[in-house]
């Protein structure tokens, strides 16, 4: 603990390029310093995609592990909070991936609104039915197509921001939503179902 406060009191006024600098010349507390900083910032983000916390934790210690170990090749093209997010999205995905489900809990919000009325009780059946039914196409979306419908409609994420998140380029950004609604209309129509179940 002494160790940690004192790493905070000696490199907690410096900015990421500073501490990014002693890390690469083998000062540990540089280190430290860094996760202090962006520990909350990783939860934060964790928690739209993990339902878990001690998954969003595994996800966070391993999302520092893994930018430590690749701060070499760290280019300074973005921000450094933004590519250690990166890597946070990157790693909640593959373990979503792996366990072959995604908690598109933003679903809820984004078309069960209303459900509480109470004179409207047939309808929010219905909107709840068909959230179940959306939700299950957008598991069958490929990884990166759910990603990008997630962080753009139920996120509301912009093309910059997903950009900066994703890694990818503005065009392809753009070329990957285009393609995410085309498969996910796809999807509902298997389904019997169209974009009208879900005004």
């Amino acid at each position: 603990m002494k160790a940690i406060v004192s790493a905070g009191n000696r490199y907690g006024h410096l900015d990421d390029d500073a501490l990014i600098r002693l890390v690469l010349s083998g000062q540990e507390e540089a280190c430290t310093v860094l996760v202090r900083r962006y520990e909350r910032l990783l939860r934060s983000i964790l928690q739209r995609y993990l339902s878990d916390p001690g998954a969003v934790q595994e996800v966070i210690q391993d999302s520092f592990v893994r930018a430590f170990r690749g701060l070499p090749g760290f280019r300074g093209d973005s921000r450094f909070s933004t590519w250690l997010s990166r890597i946070a999205v990157w790693q909640a995905c593959s373990r979503l991936r792996l366990k072959r489900f995604a908690p598109w809990n933003a679903l809820d919000d984004a078309l069960l609104q209303g459900l509480s009325e109470p004179h409207n009780h047939e309808r929010a059946l219905e909107k709840e039915e068909a959230s179940q039914l959306l939700r299950a196409a957008v598991r069958r979306l490929r990884p990166n197509d759910a990603m990008a419908i997630e962080l753009f409609y139920f996120r509301e994420q912009s093309i910059e921001e997903i950009r900066q998140i994703t890694g990818w380029t503005e065009a392809n950004v753009k070329s990957r939503l285009s393609r995410a609604r085309q498969r996910l209309q796809g999807a509902l129509r298997q389904d019997g179902l169209s974009a009208e179940n879900f005004a």
